[in-house]
């Protein structure tokens, strides 16, 4: 679960830099880049809590789509308010993960 949340959160960073940078009109591709290997990043560690705490999987899917979402933004309210979305959902992830019972 904690390699699952260090995941999400470097690529919600990343996600916010390219975003930023896209949207004040920079050139933003070693940012895309970076933003491509962080989320590769995130596979393994969803797959491993879908696989093995299949009770969070439907949390960690809502936890990482909000933040691939982040690049829908069309504006910079927008990108804050999808950088708030995704903070939201992986807290709610830990929330859930926190009530799970244990084995």
């Amino acid at each position: 679960m904690s390699g699952l949340s260090a995941a999400l959160a470097d690529h919600r960073r990343a996600m916010v830099v390219r975003e930023e940078i896209r949207l004040a009109g920079g050139d933003w591709d070693a940012a895309r880049a970076e933003s491509h290997a962080t989320r590769s990043g995130v596979t393994a560690p969803l797959l491993r809590v879908r696989l093995l705490l299949p009770e969070l999987a439907e949390s960690a899917q809502r936890a990482v789509q909000a933040a691939y979402d982040i690049r829908t933004a069309d504006s910079t309210a927008g990108l804050q308010e999808a950088r708030e979305q995704a903070l939201q959902a992986a807290d709610d992830l830990i929330t859930a993960a926190g009530a799970a019972p244990t084995a």
